[in-house]
């Protein structure tokens, strides 16, 4: 591999790479914050409808990675593979975020469908900016420890771009639509945050460039189904991608659940702010440290660590009898650091598996792979939701109503156990992942052999 590819990167690439991220976050966690609230009590639509219009924003995203990951790791420009698509993807990336909080002047179906016209639209855009920005880490560096360091600033530029949107939407909301309602303020964040996030690209465009003399990417080759077979024979990327996809879809029922518990269990609702930043924040501030543990100790060791302190953390959160804002806010910071391993573990483990499956099957999957990777995520996530709201129905949970107390103790059992049996799978898969630094080296030096000889 040539010494450009697998040395250290310099901080400014580090730093540009990262708050790629934060940009990248104002869409994503933007959508998932307010989206529903916008549908049901800005555009005035039922809850229902509401969740169906999401659900098919998601899944049209989720059948679309996978083809524009398969043609992005086959551009060639004089930007890049990837580059390009943050050069001219951003800017209808950030209109359709706009546009994605208008209140359309129609009434009835033509309402409806103007609304999943635009929601597949943003969808869309984000698609192409977002595959091809996380396909950037097997490019710029080979070397695995660095790849950690890479994604440790991707997690605090991605941490910092939800903490912003989640803390400032409502205020900027508040402040614009006054007395004429949010419809206006809605707008005007949007706009705000796209331009933010379009600034922010453009530095990560300038600052990260993909290395000319690579021919990593070059051995990129077959066809859509010969990379679907590729990815299917690797079983690195099988344990990676299950792992992490059992604990996104399972901790989806206590990121949701959790307002409602707060309001409804604790009557604490008042401080729905308070709770979301400390579980934020607390991600935040960790990510240094298992940063640093796993760059000692491996990425298997790390995940194995993190995860069975999550563990106990929602099995704590399920026994415990919560009563007052203080034990909340030490349960939610415990859980909080978990989630800062769980996102800085699996963006360095994946491009990892890229080498393996190369080395296994003869064909190099770069893009493709997290194409199918977010495939599979954003479907899971959008069936989970759809399942999560059955499951509140089934509790007999009635919004705006004093709940029962066989609700509340079901709604806890709902976000404290199913999490904790995803993150204990999680634990099992993690435990056979076969590739650590010294396993990566040797792959790298087969891909070195292999390619001079050919």
């Amino acid at each position: 591999m040539s010494e450009s590819f697998s040395k250290k990167l310099s901080l400014k690439v580090r730093l540009g790479y990262g708050i790629g991220d934060t940009a990248i976050c104002f869409y994503w966690s933007g959508v998932g914050f307010l989206l529903l609230y916008f549908y049901t009590d800005v555009v005035g639509i039922s809850p229902i409808l509401a969740g169906s219009i999401f659900m098919i924003g998601m899944l049209w995203d989720a059948f679309t990675d996978p083809f524009m990951g398969y043609m992005a790791e086959r551009t060639r420009t004089k930007w890049g593979v990837y580059r390009p698509y943050l050069l001219f993807g951003n800017i209808p990336l950030a209109l359709s975020f706009v546009l994605l909080f208008w209140v359309p002047p129609f009434d009835g179906p033509l309402l409806i469908v103007s609304l999943i016209l635009i929601n597949i639209l943003h969808r869309t855009c984000f698609t192409i900016v977002s595959v091809p920005f996380s396909s950037l880490t097997p490019r710029i560096t080979s070397d695995s420890e660095e790849r950690t360091n890479l994604t440790g600033f991707r997690m605090l530029g991605a941490q910092t771009g939800t903490i912003l949107i989640t803390s400032l939407a409502f205020p900027i909301i508040f402040f614009v639509g006054g007395s004429e309602g949010e419809a206006k303020g809605f707008l005007v964040m949007a706009a705000i945050a796209g331009f933010a996030a379009l600034i922010i690209q453009s530095i990560t465009f300038i600052t990260v460039k993909e290395p000319a003399n690579s021919k990593g990417i070059e051995r990129v080759s077959g066809s859509l189904y010969d990379a679907l077979i590729a990815v299917s024979k690797n079983k690195p990327f099988w344990l990676v991608f299950s792992a992490t996809l059992i604990v996104g879809v399972t901790t989806l029922f206590f990121g949701k659940s959790l307002i409602y518990y707060v309001k409804y269990g604790l009557d604490l609702h008042e401080h729905q702010g308070t709770v979301a930043f400390t579980g934020s924040i607390i991600g935040f501030l960790s990510i240094p440290v298992w940063w640093f543990i796993s760059n000692k100790i491996g990425k298997r060791k790390t995940w194995l660590i993190s995860m069975s302190l999550t563990f106990i953390a929602f099995i704590a959160f399920y026994l415990y009898p919560i009563s007052t804002l203080n034990e909340l806010l030490v349960l939610v910071a415990l859980l909080g650091i978990g989630a800062g391993a769980n996102g800085i573990l699996f963006w360095s483990m994946l491009p990892d598996t890229i080498e393996y499956g190369e080395v296994k099957t003869g064909i190099r999957s770069e893009s493709s792979l997290y194409g199918f990777m977010t495939f599979a995520q954003k479907g899971s996530i959008a069936i989970a939701a759809s399942i999560y709201t059955i499951a509140l129905t089934i509790i007999g949970f009635v919004p705006d109503e004093i709940q029962t107390v066989e609700t509340i103790t079901s709604m806890k059992s709902i976000m404290s156990l199913i999490p904790a049996l995803g993150v204990g799978l999680s634990i099992v898969f993690i435990y056979f992942y076969p590739l650590d630094s010294e396993t990566h080296k040797k792959l790298l030096s087969e891909l070195e052999e292999l390619n001079a000889e050919s």
